[in-house]
């Protein structure tokens, strides 16, 4: 996995197919809810000011999940990365057919979990 930086999103084509904007428009939660039901399989490129984080899917799955200069990988990256609310996107459609399912759940129960996690956080203690 190289580096990824906002050059990334310029370097390419305004031409070329995929799905790209910006997550102050469209979050992840809304992306990965919409590749989920095109069943698409590719790579999710996040860039922020500062972090870059990265989703894999296969059939609309997340498979793999990472950002870069973190520890937190596959679930625990993507309930980081469904806190990122600005930022850009680019999916770009790929073949993972052969690629091992490192998370193990659908995506929409990690949408779900994710939403219980961001609840429990902004419940007042007491």
């Amino acid at each position: 996995m190289a580096p990824a930086s906002p050059r990334d999103f310029s370097a390419t084509s305004g031409n070329d197919a995929g799905l790209r904007g910006r997550l102050e428009q469209f979050g992840l939660a809304t992306i990965l809810t919409f590749l989920d039901l095109e069943r698409r399989s590719g790579q999710i490129l996040l860039v922020t000011s500062d972090r870059v984080g990265r989703v894999w899917l296969r059939d609309g799955r997340v498979i793999s999940a990472r950002i870069e200069g973190s520890r937190r990988v596959n679930r625990a990256a993507i309930y980081e990365l469904l806190t990122w609310d600005s930022g850009r996107f680019h999916f770009t459609q790929a073949d993972h057919s052969s690629a091992v399912d490192e998370v193990g759940a659908p995506t929409t129960l990690l949408l779900v979990e994710a939403a219980r996690r961001a609840d429990e956080a902004a419940a007042p203690a007491g």
